[in-house]
């Protein structure tokens, strides 16, 4: 994993207990859910009830955002980078939040059809042809994310995507492995 950080973003399953104070459910660390939520339903909020959501004085979470794009974007070793969102598909059950995610972000959604490795080298299918990927925010379980070298049963991920992370050719975010520190309590 190049660079210090191998979580790049951690979920924490929060709970009130009956006397106020706060339980940590679950850690997750995979590929964590609830910030494409968090966004959409404070824009709905805000078209809704603009003035109860004025008047609550409710932070943006706008430059959040933009810190995760840059962050992730500078990740790259290249001037340009292509980041794409790697889902399931539309059949997972957080698929609306991986494509309002990508949406906003910038990132080009796929799934894992949509990518080859060639080369040690991740590319996008397009109709002008392969195109070099960078960076990939992940939202399919580590074991799921390459057939080759993890679950041979797997149709979610791309095969040779841990050749190609292991050349430093594409930075994967959350890094794979990173399942192993997710906890229940």
């Amino acid at each position: 994993v190049p660079g210090p950080s191998y979580l790049h973003l951690l979920g924490v399953d929060l709970a009130r207990a009956p006397d106020g104070h706060w339980w940590v459910l679950a850690d997750r660390t995979q590929a964590p859910s609830g910030t494409g939520y968090a966004l959409e339903n404070r824009t709905i909020v805000s078209e809704v009830l603009p003035d109860a959501f004025r008047a609550a004085n409710v932070r943006r979470l706008a430059p959040f955002f933009r810190m995760q794009r840059e962050v992730l974007l500078g990740l790259a070793k290249v001037d340009q980078p292509r980041a794409v969102l790697l889902t399931p598909g539309p059949y997972n059950e957080t698929y609306f939040e991986h494509s309002y995610l990508a949406r906003y972000l910038g990132f080009t959604l796929v799934e894992g059809a949509d990518l080859t490795v060639r080369d040690r080298r991740v590319f996008l299918k397009t109709v002008e042809g392969l195109q070099p990927v960078d960076v990939i925010l992940r939202r399919v379980d580590d074991s799921f994310c390459d057939p080759l070298d993890l679950r041979g049963d797997s149709f979610l991920g791309v095969a040779g995507l841990v050749d190609a992370i292991g050349a430093g050719n594409v930075v994967v975010a959350n890094a794979l492995g990173s399942g192993v520190i997710e906890t229940a309590a």
